[in-house]
């Protein structure tokens, strides 16, 4: 029962949404990427099952994937797995070592057509069953739909070398790929279950400098469609968050401009925060931002406290921000500074 004059505490759902449409909240919201060894070690070190790992940190969001279609067999065989678009990945235990996505070791459009290929139905019985599973247990944090972006869905059906090279040199193709790319994606927003709070949509366009594909090819090839996917995506009353590593610092007027709600992991070694929070913080979130190729895996817990502060300091100041590393906590981060940050976050930090 609420007593008259009783303030009532914020849901880090609530805390999220209110971060990504620009409300002053009491809390920053924080979340954790983490590879699949790194969570194995926080659960021992928190006595908790892997699965566990996310809530026992505090996270605010709850990250949720879809599944395959019913019937479906994505058994591994010597490491390696087809996946319903045809790609072969590599899964062995050394590529775990290195993170949790494997290579690609086979993509099933060996030359420059569509002809005699079938996406996925993205409407299959069974697609968004764990969705709904996990979604259930988000214990009020902010339900994430991760799903592939157009250009990781059609590099990884034509390879990556063939991809950017048919940008230059096959544009029909790219074309009829990129809309078909976008179709699969308009079917799995409209079949993404209503418990869904946001979706992060995963796809890297950057490098250590620059775009992997230019501006001029990204604005022609790929902006129109990606704005026609958030508008979909907002229509269903989603937030729309993205995902791409790299410096993409001259996308983000773009961004905001296509209805973008938070960019992650906006990473230290490529970009300079500064200047983003300065000309592009007040219009979008920026979520990231910890050093994941530099302070987490090769400092010391000290250090990665100290970047833990001046990430805060700077980010956090006027609102619309997500603190938490700038993409995956790497396998060989030491544990020390893991614990150290995941510690730091739980104390939930207040501007």
């Amino acid at each position: 029962m609420k007593l008259e004059g009783e303030k009532t505490m914020a849901s880090k759902r609530e805390i999220v949404i209110d971060t990504l449409m620009g409300k002053s909240t009491e809390e920053i919201p924080y979340s954790f990427d983490l590879t699949q060894l790194v969570k194995e070690k926080l659960a021992k070190y928190y006595h908790v099952q892997p699965d566990e790992v996310a809530e026992t940190i505090g996270d605010y969001l709850k990250y949720v994937y879809t599944g395959t279609a019913d019937g479906f067999d994505t058994e591994e065989q010597n490491g390696y797995l087809r996946d319903e678009f045809g790609v072969l990945w590599n899964k062995g235990e050394q590529t775990r070592e290195m993170g949790d996505w494997g290579g690609i070791a086979g993509s099933p459009l060996k030359e420059p057509t569509l002809e005699g290929y079938q996406f996925p139905d993205p409407f299959a019985k069974g697609r968004y069953d764990p969705v709904i599973q996990e979604s259930a247990r988000a214990g009020g944090r902010f339900v994430t739909l991760h799903l592939d972006g157009l250009f990781d869905v059609a590099w990884h059906i034509r390879g990556f070398e063939q991809l950017m090279m048919d940008f230059a040199c096959e544009e029909e193709f790219v074309t009829k790929l990129l809309d078909r790319s976008l179709e699969y994606n308009l079917g799995m927003i409209e079949a993404a279950p209503s418990c869904v709070d946001g979706i992060r949509f995963g796809e890297d366009w950057g490098q250590q400098k620059g775009l992997l594909m230019g501006g001029k090819y990204w604005r022609k090839f790929l902006k129109p469609r990606l704005k026609e996917m958030y508008a979909a995506a907002a229509k269903r009353g989603f937030h729309v968050l993205i995902h791409s590593c790299g410096d993409i610092t001259e996308l983000f007027p773009d961004l905001i401009e296509m209805g973008v709600e938070a960019v992650n992991p906006i990473q230290l070694e490529v970009m300079d925060l500064t200047y983003i929070k300065r000309e592009y913080g007040s219009y979008v979130t920026l979520y990231g931002g910890l050093g994941c190729q530099s302070t987490i895996p090769l400092q010391k817990p000290a250090d990665v406290l100290r970047e833990a502060e001046e990430r805060l300091k700077l980010l956090s100041k006027g609102g619309r921000y997500i603190f938490g590393p700038s993409g995956a906590i790497p396998t060989e981060a030491p544990l020390e500074n893991v614990v150290a940050l995941t510690e730091f976050a739980k104390k939930h930090y207040r501007p």
